[in-house]
């Protein structure tokens, strides 16, 4: 395997556990000291590895306009296909009286205003951190450009705090919590902004060794076990609606977690499985909740339970992870042989020869 090949190796794999702990992370039945472990790192892990992929594919030093015009088709184009698929499944929850005609219509000013529908939110967030990201570094000497992109997460966090208490005030009013909405797309933004910043910026110290390093494997451990007690003492965060609880254990805990991971990820065997989820996080990511994929996994998994009644609850917990990612796989394959559009993508000639065959 060579050196480039396996760096994409290893990103790929810390994406495939990312997905794997969002999933689980939306399963209501996991304790919370796991949901606190789980959301102390597995949102920034993704900005995260974005960051790192900035450096390694050398973004900073290709022309601006290409490279979000890049992004816009990888990102906001998925977006859109999604956010259509959500107005479809939405009209159809309206026909059968599942939600009311109130939260059809904040469902679609989430979706016009960037705010997101649901796990959607993500990849605006993302389309904004790089983007801002690759801008401050184009347009700024690099130190000051580090300077304002963390001024700017530290002044979002303080706006977050200060529109909380006006959303809480007008809660009823649906101009001024969309208005409100469209502004927290930004924040979302900006913070995700600081995590690439550091990520591409610790990369440096990343790509100096490309083999295995038993170094690297223990210092990995060492971050990622350090992640598990100070989690519990943050409690659960939620960077959807920007609730970090303390800043600065938020980005401890964000960190030690996500380059632990990383770094274990690098220095040990390939798990193509791990791999393949995460090279397909954006489809897993965007259907797994909303389509119902995950409820589906749900109910099976109850069904099992009421033929195997001494099942434990982690059984119950894996036939749902199972169920999810079975259901996944054939959605993946599904949506890269004949819908590649909806990722921003073009058919591939082999998939157009396997069609006329």
């Amino acid at each position: 395997m060579d050196m480039n090949t396996k760096r994409l190796t290893y990103f790929d794999m810390a994406k495939g556990i990312g997905i794997i702990l969002v999933v689980l992370g939306h399963i209501e039945y996991i304790s919370e000291p796991l949901r606190a472990w789980i959301s102390s790192f597995h949102m920034p892990l993704f900005f995260i590895v974005s960051g790192m992929l900035i450096h390694y594919k050398d973004e900073t030093s290709k022309d601006l306009r290409k490279t979000l015009q890049k992004k816009w088709h990888s990102i906001i184009i998925p977006y859109f296909w999604f956010s259509l698929l959500y107005f479809l499944i939405d009209i159809l929850n309206v026909i059968l009286h599942k939600i009311d005609l109130h939260t059809f219509l904040t469902d679609q000013i989430h979706s016009i205003s960037f705010y997101g529908i649901s796990v959607l939110w993500f990849l605006p967030a993302l389309f904004i951190a790089e983007s801002g990201f690759l801008f401050f570094t184009k347009k700024l000497p690099r130190i000051l450009s580090i300077c304002a992109i963390l001024f700017t997460a530290l002044l979002s966090y303080f706006i977050q705090i200060g529109i909380s208490r006006i959303y809480t005030a007008y809660e009823t009013s649906l101009l001024i919590t969309s208005l409100i909405d469209f502004v927290r797309v930004f924040l979302r933004g900006a913070i995700a902004m600081s995590f690439v910043c550091i990520a591409y910026y610790l990369f440096y110290l990343l790509k100096r060794n490309d083999g295995f390093s038993i170094k690297e494997l223990l210092l990995g451990i060492v971050l990622f076990g350090l992640n598990i007690p100070l989690s519990q003492v943050n409690t659960c965060v939620d960077f959807h609606y920007i609730i970090l609880k303390n800043v600065p254990l938020f980005y401890i805990c964000a960190l030690s977690g996500s380059a632990g991971l990383i770094l274990l990820c690098k220095n040990i065997k390939n798990i193509r499985l791990l791999g393949y989820f995460g090279k397909n996080s954006l489809i897993i990511m965007s259907t797994h909740v909303n389509c119902y994929i995950l409820y589906a996994a749900i109910l099976i998994a109850w069904q099992i339970d009421t033929f195997v009644t001494r099942a434990k609850s982690y059984v119950f917990l894996f036939n749902i992870m199972l169920f999810t990612f079975l259901f996944e796989i054939v959605l993946i394959e599904l949506i890269n042989r004949f819908f590649p559009f909806i990722l921003g993508k073009k058919r591939t000639k082999q998939a157009v020869c396997r069609e006329k065959k």
